[in-house]
């Protein structure tokens, strides 16, 4: 039986429920906040400009379905990173990121800015698989990019661009490599490894004792031992992700299993 309260005959406890029933607040469903990954992103070495000035501010977007289109007509995995690179950079302080400008910038801004493309586009973790000897098969592994990627970053970016070292006889100055160098190793990928050493050095050293380096034959003329010596010095000096193999327990057998991790893994390219 349904007990109703006539307004005429209470009119003040009619009104009190009517107060009462417009203060009350309506229930609302609670919503999950999805905040967008940051854009713009701090480069590990920065642009040098003409003027001598150092831009570390960058900024990459989300790829999208045409981005995808374009990466997958690249014939190889270098390519399809560099055709990355050139879409989802934007911008490099307030200079509009062209191919011409994003080829100036040393190989370690360029490997952070693919990742940082990488993160905006797939969020923070992504997965990968690797190998378990146990099992004798493929697992899923996840990879946080904020903790499992460290980035070395530079601590003068304007000197640490030039090293000397001591050769056999005589000195040899060189920079470190930019993205015009990284390119000509990409287009280059199916020499071998002496081959691929000799283009690094072309485009890295700058002087052989008091001679400038004006050609590849200068550094094919370099003794081996200067030669490893150098390519170990630049590898080591470059700033910027550190992709090294990361360690995992497997799930099922517990036992140690490496991840491989490098752009191409994370890209799925």
């Amino acid at each position: 039986m349904t007990k109703t309260i006539s307004a005429a005959a209470n009119p003040a406890l009619a009104n009190n429920l009517i107060k009462d029933a417009l203060a009350e607040k309506p229930v609302q469903k609670e919503t999950e906040v999805i905040t967008p990954l940051d854009t713009v992103v701090t480069l590990p070495c920065g642009y040098l400009t003409p003027e001598g000035d150092v831009i570390t501010e960058a900024e990459v977007k989300e790829l999208t379905g045409k981005d995808e289109e374009a990466i997958s007509r690249a014939t190889t995995t270098g390519k399809a990173l560099l055709t990355t690179l050139n879409r989802g950079v934007v911008r490099i302080g307030n200079k509009k990121a062209t191919e011409e400008l994003l080829d100036q910038l040393l190989t370690g801004d360029r490997d952070f800015l693919l990742l940082a493309i990488l993160r905006v586009t797939f969020g923070k973790t992504v997965s990968s698989s690797a190998f378990c000897n146990t099992c004798n098969e493929f697992k899923d592994a996840t990879i946080d990019l904020d903790k499992d990627i460290k980035i070395k970053v530079m601590t003068d970016p304007i000197q640490e661009r030039v090293f000397t070292i001591q050769g056999k006889s005589q000195e040899i100055t060189a920079q470190l490599p930019n993205g015009k160098a990284q390119k000509e190793l990409i287009n280059n990928s199916d020499k071998t490894t002496s081959e691929l050493n000799s283009i690094l050095l072309e485009n890295t050293v700058m002087k052989i004792g008091n001679s400038p380096v004006v050609s590849k034959l200068q550094v094919q003329s370099l003794g081996i031992l200067d030669r490893r010596k150098l390519v170990d010095e630049i590898n080591n000096r470059i700033a910027g992700p550190k992709f090294e193999d990361l360690k995992v327990n497997c799930p099922d057998c517990e036992s140690e299993v490496q991840v491989p991790i490098n752009l191409g893994n994370l890209f799925r390219i």
